[in-house]
C-alpha cells in the first residue's frame, strides 16, 4: 500500500495530522492497532463508575483529554501581563523553574506561539462546538468530532492493524511501516514520510518496570491507556532514536471508587491534613507537594496506600471542596475524636492518635517541624472536631510523560542529536517539554508542564499534530526522488 504520509496512531494527535495533510491535497492513512470507533461501547467508564468520562481514543487508548484548550493557554499570569511582561517569556520561566531547567524551551516557545491560532482553527476551520471556551462533551466529544472530520475530508485509516516495524531505505530514511492486519498478511504500507502518534507506554509493565520503578510498575493501579504499550518508542528507538526522561510518568490520588482522590479534588483541603501511612508516619510535605508528588509518595510506601486526616477547620475553610467531593458519604469518614476516627476508618487508634498528638506538638506559626519530616505550609493543628479521614487513599498511573526527542519541526532525533530523516512525532510518545524526576524526602516525583500552567494533553496533540503533518510533507516533497 502506499500513500503521502504514514501515521501511527489513531488518537487525537493522528487525527489532526491527518487533517492537516490533506489540508494540504496530499493523502494520509491512519494504522491503529484497536478496533474502529464504531465498534466502541458509547462510553466506557472507570471502574466503580465514577463519572469520569473514559473512551478508547484509538492509538490515545483508554484516555481522557483536558476540555479546556482556547485562548486561556495564553491568559495564565493576566495580572503580570498587564504589568507588561511578555506572556510567553513568563511562561517559559515557570515551565523552567518547574521542570527543574530541564525542559526544552525551542518545544515550549512553538507551542505557545501556536495553541492559540490551532484552537481557533479548531472552532473555525473545522467547526467544533465550543461552549465557552471548551468543546461541548469535553473529551469525548473532541475526538468524535475530529475523528468524523477525518473521514469526511478523506483521511484513510485502517484499523486493527499494528505496526511491527519501521521501513528503511539504502539512505537510512524512514519511508513507511510493516504492519501486522487482523486476519490478514503481514504487510508494507509505504510513504513520503511517517509519524508516530502512539502514546505513552503505561500499558506495558516491562518497560515501566525498567524505566520508572517496579513499585509502580506492578503494585498500582493503571487508569490511563492499557492499550498504550511503547510501540513507537520501540519502533524509533530500534532505528537509534534518541530519548528522555523514561522515568517521568502522571500518578494521581485516587479513593477506593477510582475517583480523583482528595489531593485532586479538594487541593486546600488536603494541605491543612496530615497523610499516613501504615506505620502511621508523616511521609511527604502535605503543605508543598502537589498532588502527583503524593500520589508518586504514596506509591513508594509499605501496602502502597496511604491515610489523610483533616479536622473542621479546613472543612469550614473550604465548605464547596468537601460537599463537592463525589460519594463523600460513602468515602470520607466523620467523627468526634480521633479514636473514633480510627475505628471507623479501620487502623490503630493507638497508631493514629500518637501520630496527630506529635504532629499538633511540633506546629508553631503555620509550620511543623515533625514527626517525621517538615510541613513547610498550612500547618494547623488537628484539633477541632468533627475529624474526617480518608482511607485507603491509593496511587493510579495515567499516562507516562518521557518519549522520544523531537525538534521544534517534530522530526524524531538520533542518539547524536540529528533528526531521522523521515520521522516525526506528535503526541505523549515525545517528551516534548517535561522536566527530569527528583527526590526530595525520599520521595520521587518529577514536575514539568502539568505544574507550570497554560499547556494540557489536549494541546500538546493538536500543535504537534498540525506541525508533525505539515513538517512531514515538506520533507518528503523536498526529498531526492
Amino acid at each position: 500500500m502506499k500513500t503521502d504520509l504514514v501515521i501511527v496512531g489513531a488518537g487525537l494527535a493522528g487525527l489532526v495530522a491527518g487533517i492537516e495533510a490533506r489540508s494540504h491535497n496530499a493523502t494520509a492513512l491512519i494504522l491503529d492497532k484497536l478496533p474502529p470507533p464504531e465498534e466502541w461501547n458509547a462510553v466506557t467508564q472507570l471502574p466503580g463508575g465514577t463519572g469520569n468520562d473514559t473512551f478508547r481514543a484509538g492509538g490515545g487508548g483508554l484516555a481522557r483529554f483536558s476540555a479546556k484548550i482556547l485562548a486561556e493557554h495564553l491568559e495564565h499570569g493576566l495580572e503580570e501581563v498587564l504589568a507588561g511582561d511578555d506572556p510567553v517569556e513568563i511562561l517559559l520561566r515557570r515551565h523552567k523553574k518547574w521542570g527543574w531547567d530541564a525542559v526544552d524551551t525551542d518545544l515550549l516557545r512553538t507551542y505557545f506561539a501556536h495553541i492559540f491560532e490551532d484552537c481557533c482553527w479548531l472552532r473555525d476551520e473545522l467547526g467544533l462546538p465550543y461552549a465557552g471556551r471548551s468543546v461541548k462533551g469535553r473529551g469525548i466529544g473532541l475526538y468524535r468530532c475530529l475523528y468524523q472530520e477525518a473521514k469526511a475530508r478523506g483521511v484513510e485509516m485502517m484499523f486493527n492493524s499494528r505496526a511491527e516495524r519501521l521501513l528503511v531505505d539504502d539512505t537510512g530514511r524512514v519511508y513507511g511501516v510493516h504492519a501486522a492486519r487482523e486476519g490478514e498478511a503481514l504487510l508494507d504500507i509505504e510513504g513520503n514520510a511517517v509519524v508516530l502518534a502512539t502514546g505513552g507506554f503505561q500499558g506495558d509493565r516491562e518497560m515501566l518496570s525498567k524505566y520508572v520503578d517496579p513499585n509502580i510498575a506492578q503494585r498500582i493501579q493503571t487508569v490511563g491507556s492499557p492499550d498504550n504499550t511503547g510501540d513507537g518508542h520501540l519502533m524509533a528507538q530500534a532505528l537509534g532514536a534518541q530519548v528522555r526522561h523514561l522515568g517521568t510518568c502522571h500518578v494521581r490520588t485516587t479513593d477506593i471508587f477510582f475517583g480523583q482522590g482528595p489531593s485532586r479534588h479538594m487541593l486546600n483541603i488536603y494541605r491543612m491534613g496530615v497523610y499516613f501511612n501504615e506505620r502511621f508516619e508523616r511521609f511527604v510535605d502535605e503543605g508543598a507537594a502537589d498532588s502527583d508528588t503524593i500520589a508518586n509518595a504514596i506509591a513508594r510506601q509499605p501496602g502502597n496506600q496511604a491515610g489523610l486526616v483533616f479536622d473542621e477547620k479546613a472543612r469550614v475553610q473550604y465548605p464547596r471542596e468537601y460537599e463537592s467531593y463525589p460519594r463523600r458519604d460513602q468515602v470520607i469518614k466523620a467523627a468526634g475524636s480521633i479514636e473514633e476516627l480510627a475505628t471507623k476508618m479501620g487502623v490503630s487508634s493507638d497508631g493514629l492518635s500518637r501520630l496527630i498528638t506529635s504532629f499538633n506538638a511540633n506546629v508553631k506559626e503555620g509550620e511543623a517541624s515533625g514527626p517525621n519530616l517538615p510541613k513547610t505550609g498550612s500547618a494547623y493543628k488537628i484539633d477541632t472536631p468533627p475529624f474526617y479521614g480518608f482511607y485507603p487513599v491509593r496511587p493510579a498511573l495515567n499516562h507516562t510523560l518521557g518519549g522520544l526527542v523531537m525538534n521544534a519541526n517534530c522530526q524524531v532525533m538520533n542518539l547524536e542529536g540529528n533528526p531521522i530523516p523521515g520521522l516525526y512525532a506528535a503526541g505523549t510518545v515525545t517528551n516534548w517539554a517535561y522536566g527530569q524526576t527528583y527526590d526530595i524526602n525520599g520521595v520521587t516525583s518529577y514536575q514539568g508542564s502539568y505544574h507550570a500552567g497554560a499547556t494540557s494533553g489536549a494541546g500538546i496533540a493538536l500543535v504537534f499534530g498540525r506541525l508533525a503533518g505539515k513538517h512531514a510533507l515538506e520533507s518528503a516533497n523536498a526529498a531526492p526522488a
